[in-house]
């Protein structure tokens, strides 16, 4: 990754801006634009080691981390060789009032200047920005996420390799998807393949959408165990080398009946709308979510289908721009999306596709290459 050339793209933006620094929250940007690993995201928030002032800073000469010296253990020796950080600010883990990081940017010239701050960054550190600093902040995600969207061929390496990881994932796990199977068995074993084949971590908690005469009254009720007759959907990602994947497909478990075989028929259809839909530096994100909903609305389930076609994917498995209304970004070349309509009755079938597509110079590409054709399981 050229973590230098992505320094100095982003400094010409905050120079278009007016900005004098821009400040990082400790995730998937700060990874992103310096080389150092992400600050993990547990479940429950890490509160020791004053973790709210660690944060990446970019000045029109430095780029500056901050980090705990407790976290910095595990993040500093393996900073790549080809990083991007000028100078490495590593603050005592009791330094709880964030005197450090005032002083280092009072130093460097930033009191009552301009500064940036992306949706990361903690409230701790701004307040300390405008409050104790003087310094006149604005929300400047958009800078990096413009960046993030359009992958480069090494990100795109990656996001094919993972692609066919979560691919390889499902074929691996079909066998146990058989009547009488606890489907959180299921679940903790995809997220023990996608750690076979050499990913870090989930990009988020699999999940198989069990639906049918027994599951729960409302949308996220899934029923405990396959059984014949109802809908086993799954939607599961991994981490590799930094880049996620997610990826669904919907298994019957039984033969189904001629009205869900035309509800999944459906959800084929609009993915391939969504899909060629795709017109790289014309269509908007917006308009390609409603190619795909046009063909569910116009089959009367719209109301069933209740959320976005999809989202941009790369260093998170959501990131920006959403292919969903409002979205008035242009689709480019070397973005990445998840394209994943669905149609959904409560207890009685979820059924749903979701693959990751890339936008080429004439179109876009599908990513996963397992079948789309209706599977059945006795």
């Amino acid at each position: 990754m050229d973590y230098k050339k992505r320094i100095e793209t982003l400094r010409g933006n905050m120079e278009k801006r007016g900005l004098n620094g821009m400040f990082v929250g400790a995730d998937a940007s700060w990874e992103y634009l310096s080389g150092a690993k992400r600050i993990s995201r547990d479940k429950t928030c890490q509160r020791q080691n004053s973790l709210e002032y660690a944060c990446l800073l970019i000045t029109e000469k430095d780029v500056v981390l901050f980090v705990p010296r407790l976290t910095g253990l595990g993040i500093l020796p393996f900073l790549p060789e080809n990083n991007a950080v000028t100078k490495q600010v590593v603050y005592p883990d009791e330094d709880l009032t964030g005197e450090t990081f005032f002083k280092t940017v009072r130093e460097l010239g930033l009191s009552d200047k301009e500064v940036g701050v992306n949706r990361d960054i903690t409230a701790t550190e701004t307040l300390c920005l405008q409050n104790r600093l003087g310094c006149r902040v604005t929300e400047a995600s958009d800078l990096i996420d413009g960046m993030r969207a359009v992958k480069d061929s090494e990100e795109i390496a990656l996001m094919r390799k993972n692609s066919a990881i979560a691919d390889q994932v499902y074929q691996d796990i079909m066998p146990m998807v058989r009547p009488g199977a606890m489907v959180r068995e299921i679940e903790y074993e995809i997220e023990k393949l996608f750690e076979k084949y050499g990913c870090s971590m989930p990009s988020f908690p699999a999940e198989a959408i069990v639906l049918g005469p027994a599951s729960g009254p409302v949308f996220g009720m899934n029923y405990d165990r396959v059984e014949k007759g109802y809908s086993f959907a799954f939607d599961f990602g991994g981490v590799y080398q930094g880049y996620c994947s997610d990826f669904g497909r919907t298994v019957f478990v039984g033969e189904p009946d001629p009205e869900i075989v035309r509800y999944y028929e459906l959800v084929v259809a609009a993915q391939k709308a969504g899909l060629e839909a795709f017109r790289p530096g014309v269509s908007t994100c917006e308009e390609i979510n409603l190619a795909a909903r046009k063909v569910i609305e116009e089959a009367g389930y719209g109301a069933n289908f209740i959320h976005r076609l999809g989202h941009g994917i790369g260093k998170d498995v959501h990131e920006r721009p959403f292919l969903a209304m409002g979205e008035k970004t242009v689709t480019m070349p070397g973005m990445t999306f998840t394209d994943e309509p669905s149609i959904i009755f409560v207890r009685r079938c979820c059924m749903r596709l979701e693959d990751v597509v890339l936008v080429t110079e004439n179109g876009c590409e599908d990513l996963n290459t397992t079948t789309k054709e209706l599977v059945v399981v006795d």
